[in-house]
Parts: structure tokens; C-alpha cells; sequence
């Protein structure tokens, strides 16, 4: 059995709509808000800090660690936050894990934080430089996990994805400006943005993170960090004209003061991942764009 801590959120749901065909499933979060009606779903519902965690690993082989209760901001004052709600439930999690025998976990990172300012695409074996705390609780249990597989034999297999969009994201985060845009500019609400829109980052398509955790997740080589991108970046602007171009309608923007967590430039080397399980992104960010602009007009 498979288990799936924030199965309720943006990747972990995706990843549940497609394991669900053919996995048992178990599902930890603190709700669960969608409708599957599938007999390969076991639900449990609760808080992550302070989860019974030897329960909830009966029977499980592997994890899927999703859960995050932060974004990126500014600042230091949630730092200790973070760590009790984040860092300290993930060791809670793999001690669990090593009592129950269960060896197998794989952890969502974050590729577009967690490497600082990219001059040229960032690569696994980069040094990490994380200017936020979100990037920094990211690296601190990235750390935790490489401890627990080299003196437990827990398998840890990190994910940094890029950023991703498409259908049911978490717009309460305030997170994932491709379909925060999209809705705004359909809707002729303003959209904000944060600076000069000359930020550069890492768009990737819902459906194409989820074959790349499944391509990882089949995978049987040595390597333990994986970056999931498309390998290009796009200025914020450009993502703006991108939508307005394909809903027929110019964007009312105000911009705001610039965020000093918010990188300039970000993006990821895939080779890798492409080298080691045979997959790469086959869609440009126009024809994400595109998909995920139909299937929203559809609902």
C-alpha cells in the first residue's frame, strides 16, 4: 500500500487521480475536499504535528510526502513555525518508518526555491542556497532524508519540481500565478504582481510533473535527487502576454513593491532525470497554457 501525506492538495491530488487506477491508496491530510469514488482509497483525516504515524503506516510499503504548510515570504518570523510544523513531523515520520520497516519514501521539494539566484540552469549536484524559510525547511528535511537513507536504508527519493500549474491548485495559498492569472484576466479582475514582472522561472504543466513522479517512482538506479522542469524559463511578463493573447483579453495589472524572497532568475537542469528514467517535458508553456485554459472552460 502506498501512502499519501497531502493527498488533498495540488500535486498530491493529481498523483492520487492517476495512482487510484491501479494502487492501493492511503490518504493523510487534513481534509479531504474532492469526490473520487474509487475502492482503492482508504481516507484518514488529521493534523501532520501530531499524526500517529506507526497507525498509519500499517501495511504501507511506500510514502509520498507532499505536505507543506508554508509558501515563500519574506522575513524570519515564522522560522520556528516552519520547523515545528514541517521539519519536526518529517523526523516524527521516518522514526516511524524505520520501526515499521517501511523503506521506500519520496519527498516533494522545491526546485524553484531551494537553489537560489540560477545563472545558468541548476543542476542536483548544485550547492543549495536557500534565501526564504520555506527553501530552508525544504533543505533541512532534504537533509534528514539523506541521513535516514544512508544509516536506516530508507530509500529517499527527493523531487525538486519547478513551478507547476494547471487544475485544482490551491488558490488559498495564493500560489501558482499561471492559473491565478488566467482566472483574473478571464474574470477582468486585476492580477498583481510583485515588482517589474522581470522574474524568470520554471513553468511546468500539472499532468507532466505527475508522469515524472511516476517515472521516478518506477525507477531502480542509484540516483536519489531529481529535478522536474521543463529546463526553460519565462519572465513574468511574458507568462502575462501568453494568457492575454490566448483569452482575447489585456490584463489589468498593478504592481507592487518586490519581494525580497522572490528570485530573479530560476530555472533547472533535466538531464538527468531524462538520462536516468527516460522522461522530459513534451510541452511548451503555450501549450500548457492552452490545455489548461480548455479544461477549465469545461467545468
Amino acid at each position: 500500500m502506498i501512502l499519501i501525506l497531502g493527498g488533498n492538495g495540488f500535486i498530491g491530488y493529481n498523483l492520487v487521480k492517476r495512482f487510484a487506477q491501479r494502487e492501493k491508496l492511503r490518504i493523510f491530510d487534513r481534509e479531504w475536499k474532492h469526490q473520487i469514488e474509487n475502492e482503492n482509497i482508504e481516507l484518514i483525516t488529521g493534523d501532520f504535528q501530531d499524526a500517529d504515524f506507526e497507525a498509519i503506516l500499517k501495511e504501507v510499503d511506500t510514502v509520498f510526502h507532499f505536505i507543506s504548510s508554508s509558501i515563500p515570504f519574506d522575513g524570519t518570523e515564522k522560522l520556528l513555525t516552519d520547523i515545528m510544523e514541517n521539519v519536526l513531523p518529517t523526523v516524527r515520520l521516518l522514526d516511524a518508518m524505520k520501526k515499521k520497516n517501511v523503506k521506500k519514501i519520496f519527498f516533494i521539494s522545491s526546485g524553484g526555491t531551494i537553489y537560489g539566484e540560477c545563472m545558468k540552469p541548476a543542476r542536483e549536484s548544485d550547492k543549495n542556497s536557500p534565501e526564504c524559510v520555506y527553501a530552508l525547511q525544504k533543505v533541512w528535511i532534504e537533509n534528514c532524508l539523506h541521513l535516514y537513507d544512508k544509516y536506516d536504508g530508507i530509500q529517499s527519493y527527493i523531487l525538486r519540481i519547478g513551478n507547476p500549474y494547471g487544475l485544482d491548485i490551491n488558490r488559498k495559498k495564493h500560489q501558482g500565478i499561471i492559473s491565478i492569472f488566467v482566472e483574473n484576466i478571464i474574470n477582468e479582475k486585476p492580477i498583481e504582481v510583485w515588482g517589474t514582472g522581470e522574474n524568470q522561472r520554471d513553468y511546468i504543466y500539472i499532468d507532466e510533473v505527475i508522469d515524472a513522479i511516476e517515472a521516478v517512482y518506477l525507477y531502480k538506479g542509484m540516483h536519489r535527487i531529481f529535478n522536474i522542469g521543463t529546463g526553460n524559463s519565462y519572465f513574468v511578463r511574458e507568462i502575462i502576454e501568453k494568457i492575454e493573447r490566448e483569452v482575447g483579453k489585456q490584463a489589468q495589472i498593478t504592481y507592487g513593491k518586490a519581494r525580497k524572497c522572490d528570485l530573479m532568475k530560476s530555472y533547472l537542469d533535466v538531464s538527468l532525470i531524462r538520462k536516468e528514467c527516460g522522461w522530459y517535458s513534451k510541452l511548451t508553456v503555450d501549450q500548457g497554457i492552452r490545455i489548461y485554459i480548455d479544461k477549465l472552460m469545461k467545468q
